[in-house]
């Protein structure tokens, strides 16, 4: 029996949730993201009589994307070194912000959240800080940009304000927008995917280094390598904030993505045949580098652009990502490999409104696109939490064991 299990032999949710966040993260990012979403019909059909243009994006970065990664690695990296778990007064506070930031941005207070959000990120950032001064051992070196990712989204917002203020030039204010909607998430995912993605792709003799107590040589050039890709993304933002037509930065974040991915990702070793979530991972970043590249041919559709990134990239890697994160703490992992009848179809729908959403910034209809794919995201989003999110409820059967110690029976 596990400590702070009850005699019956079942730990209670919110003792599963110290451990493994993402229970009740995964769960309120989900609402969230639909409630961002189901704005535009709600707005183009008169029920909503504001613009809901800030509050839409706010939800969705602040509460779709940040609820997933909150939860990610409030799961993942203590366990990646072998470090405690978040304590009970940690998780509530973290939720009790994260909710206020929601409930701030729905109540049309969008600088209080913002700035409830930068406190978010201070309190849970200083969480993981304490996880990583006492670890046992390394991270991956491709969280590198999982720091440069978390680093955006606390100080993204606080150029927009100061913006708002008239404290800063106007470049400024849209060099912190771009860090909070655009590098916070992406920065994490590249950063992430390195770690994740040869286990996704069951790539054949891949060594991860995610056991090093050590900082060795090829860790240090990978970690280097991820940290250069950072300052490449970062300079293309900066160059975008001076001259947001010019197709230089698009040009620098698509040629850095591809390369870096590319150079950590071996994609060419992957076993076949592909199941539907390696396959659903590769569409995903497809679309996240269809996205990047958009500009360059569409310079005037910068935002159809980035919803190519949002939708068919970003939404898709957090649901697919967070179907592997619950069907392996729910001792349900074996479902992994299967064809996951329910990610088929969440995949499908996704790419399909992420075509009606990039057409309909073409179309004289626009209107009725973007309400028929803030449709189509929500079924989407209503399939694969209907079908996954209930086994967040199942506790672990290796909720004792580190993540090294999970490879290491794995493989014996």
């Amino acid at each position: 029996m596990t400590s702070g299990q009850p005699s019956g032999g079942k730990p209670k949710f919110f003792e599963m949730c110290l451990a493994e966040p993402f229970r009740i993260f995964f769960p309120l990012a989900t609402l969230l993201g639909m409630s961002g979403v189901s704005l535009w019909p709600l707005f183009f059909s008169g029920l909503h009589k504001f613009y809901p243009g800030m509050m839409h994006a706010r939800l969705m970065i602040e509460g779709f994307l940040a609820g997933f990664v909150i939860g990610f690695l409030g799961t993942a990296l203590p366990r990646l070194l072998s470090a405690p778990a978040l304590r009970p007064w940690e998780l509530r506070l973290s939720l009790l912000l994260y909710v206020l930031t929601a409930g701030l941005h729905i109540g049309e207070q969008p600088r209080l959240g913002d700035c409830t959000f930068i406190v978010l990120m201070l309190f849970f950032g200083a969480c993981l800080l304490r996880r990583i001064h006492a670890r046992t051992e390394l991270p991956p070196p491709g969280f590198v940009l999982v720091a440069f990712g978390y680093l955006s989204g606390l100080v993204g917002p606080v150029l927009w304000l100061c913006g708002l203020q008239g404290w800063i030039p106007g470049r400024w204010l849209l060099f912190g927008g771009m860090l909070l909607n655009q590098a916070f998430v992406l920065f994490l995912l590249l950063g992430v995917g390195t770690f994740l993605l040869p286990r996704f792709l069951r790539l054949r003799d891949i060594r991860t280094m995610a056991e090093e107590r050590t900082a060795s040589a090829g860790w240090r050039w990978r970690a280097v390598f991820s940290a250069l890709t950072a300052i490449l993304f970062l300079v293309s933002y900066w160059l975008e904030a001076h001259n947001p037509m010019a197709p230089a930065p698009a040009w620098l974040r698509s040629l850095a993505a591809i390369v870096y991915l590319g150079t950590m990702v071996p994609f060419q070793r992957q076993s076949f045949p592909i199941r539907t979530a390696p396959l659903a991972i590769q569409m995903a970043l497809l679309s996240v580098l269809a996205g990047l590249l958009f500009p360059l041919f569409w310079p005037t559709q910068h935002l159809a652009g980035l919803h190519i990134v949002f939708l068919g990239g970003f939404s898709l890697i957090s649901f697919t990502v967070a179907t592997r994160v619950i069907l392996g703490h729910s001792g349900h992992e074996a479902l992994f490999d299967t064809r996951l009848p329910s990610l088929q179809i969440t995949t499908l729908l996704l790419l399909l409104g992420t075509a009606m959403r990039a057409f309909g910034d073409f179309s004289p209809a626009r209107p009725h696109w973007l309400s028929h794919a803030s449709y189509v995201w929500l079924v989407a989003a209503a399939v694969w939490a209907f079908n996954i999110l209930p086994k967040v409820r199942i506790p672990d059967p290796d909720s004792d064991l580190s993540c090294s110690a999970r490879r290491r029976r794995a493989a014996s």
